[in-house]
């Protein structure tokens, strides 16, 4: 991988927020306000990781009646960032 790939991965897992809400919208298309209420953080808060993932093209946004909804680009972002907990989990049980 090339060094500019790796800092935009570290970039963008560095904040654990941003990855309970990538998390957040694995399957269902859903509000900020909604996951702000889902992972008890403030909407603001939500609205500027969505922005940011949205800018990286990993989220996708639609109005849908007079909200925006969001969604994930590709699942399989989500299913590798639970196999790495997973993985992670389970060499923490071994120890």
């Amino acid at each position: 991988m090339n060094s500019e790939l790796n800092k935009l991965i570290a970039e963008l897992f560095s904040d654990s927020n941003r990855i309970q809400i990538l998390c957040s919208i694995y399957e269902n298309e859903v509000t900020a306000a909604e996951i702000a209420n889902l992972l008890n953080i403030s909407e603001e808060e939500v609205t500027e990781q969505l922005e940011i993932l949205c800018r990286q093209s990993l989220i996708k946004l639609k109005e849908k009646r007079n909200d925006i909804v969001y969604s994930l680009r590709n699942p399989k972002i989500c299913d590798s960032i639970l196999m790495l907990k997973d993985s992670i989990s389970h060499r923490q049980e071994s120890n």
